[in-house]
């Protein structure tokens, strides 16, 4: 059988599930940035969690952190929003393959940014604190679930039929982001025990961000 007769099309709700988490990524970036660019004092991007920059005040030294506290209240709601969206979509569509691991954690992804938008020294700060940890989980077990399902569904078709160096891509970005995830995990754990003390937390932490944006684009629509 040849790649063109193995070749199965996405469903244009595939397509729309993928273009609404490429803004989600888009707006997750912007946000970010913005958020930087309007903190009161410098922000230390190997020292300082993402958290940090949606305080009330200032980590260091304690300014008034209005501006840059709403951009992350907004930045992460609509982020929140998107998320939920999508999930609402797997869990409507059931023509939609592993539609219910994705929707669950596509809800986990929404909550976790709703928790994100909760300034870390809030009174409900363990709401944020969650909402980071469910939302960076979340993130990195969605698209570990998607790069693996992927490289299972080619493996399953035959890699002569979708390309070895194709499927053998798909295996080595799986492997990627599990271990990103895992060794997070380790230093989110290690950071939160220690006092802010675990020296590589903040940086992992930024890693796995942007290294799960960056793989979510290798994802085939049909994947979705």
């Amino acid at each position: 059988m040849s790649p063109k007769e193995n070749y199965e099309p996405p469903l244009r709700i595939q397509i729309i599930i993928k273009n609404i988490l490429i803004i989600m990524a888009y707006t997750l970036i912007l946000t970010l940035f913005l958020a930087i660019f309007w903190y009161p004092e410098r922000y230390l991007a190997f020292q300082e969690h993402i958290s940090n920059l949606g305080g009330i005040v200032s980590y260091t030294s304690s300014l008034p952190n209005t501006t840059s506290m709403y951009i992350m209240i907004v930045g992460f709601g609509i982020c929140g929003a998107l998320a939920l969206s999508v999930s609402i979509l797997y869990f409507t569509n059931k023509e939609l393959r592993g539609r219910i691991p994705k929707g669950i954690l596509t809800l986990i992804l929404a909550f976790g940014a709703a928790g994100i938008a909760i300034p870390l020294d809030h009174p409900l700060r363990i709401l944020h604190l969650t909402g980071a940890a469910c939302f960076i989980g979340g993130f990195a077990t969605y698209n570990a679930y998607l790069q693996i399902s992927s490289t299972i569904r080619k493996h399953i078709k035959g890699w002569s039929n979708v390309g070895k160096g194709d499927a053998i891509w798909d295996m080595i970005l799986s492997i990627i982001v599990l271990t990103i995830l895992v060794v997070y995990f380790v230093f989110f754990a290690m950071d939160q025990i220690m006092g802010g003390i675990a020296p590589l937390g903040p940086l992992l932490q930024k890693i796995t961000v942007f290294a799960m944006i960056l793989a979510y684009y290798f994802i085939d629509n049909i994947d979705i």
